[in-house]
């Protein structure tokens, strides 16, 4: 692998790292949070946050929720030079009911880029 690959193998990991220090985090506040994820690279990623139901995602919004959320995101890409494309708000249950279970399914066909 060629020094450029392994950068990106690398930061990748970093991203991943920073990330799961976020979930963590929040998931300790027992609101129905319960994993997160990236798609695309990870200079410009778009994370999903992802709830236990669909009922505890709409609750957490309006309780606006999500301006923490994103604020300990944008701090963990800074931190790797890495810039967020966009946030999604998920549950369990949605993907569910709208792909079986399949969250490689579920993801893709919620592309917002």
């Amino acid at each position: 692998m060629n020094k450029s690959g392994e950068w990106g193998n690398m930061t990748e990991r970093r991203l991943i790292s920073e990330l799961t220090k976020v979930c963590e985090g929040l998931k300790k506040q027992d609101n129905g949070f319960v994993w997160l994820t990236h798609l695309g690279h990870w200079r410009n990623p778009e994370v999903v946050a992802v709830f236990d139901t669909e009922i505890n995602r709409n609750r957490a919004l309006e309780q606006n929720w999500e301006a923490i959320f994103i604020t300990q995101v944008e701090m963990a890409l800074e931190a790797i030079k890495s810039t967020l494309v966009s946030v999604r708000f998920d549950s369990e249950e949605a993907c569910a009911k709208q792909s079986r279970g399949n969250w490689g399914t579920h993801l893709a066909k919620n592309v917002t880029h």
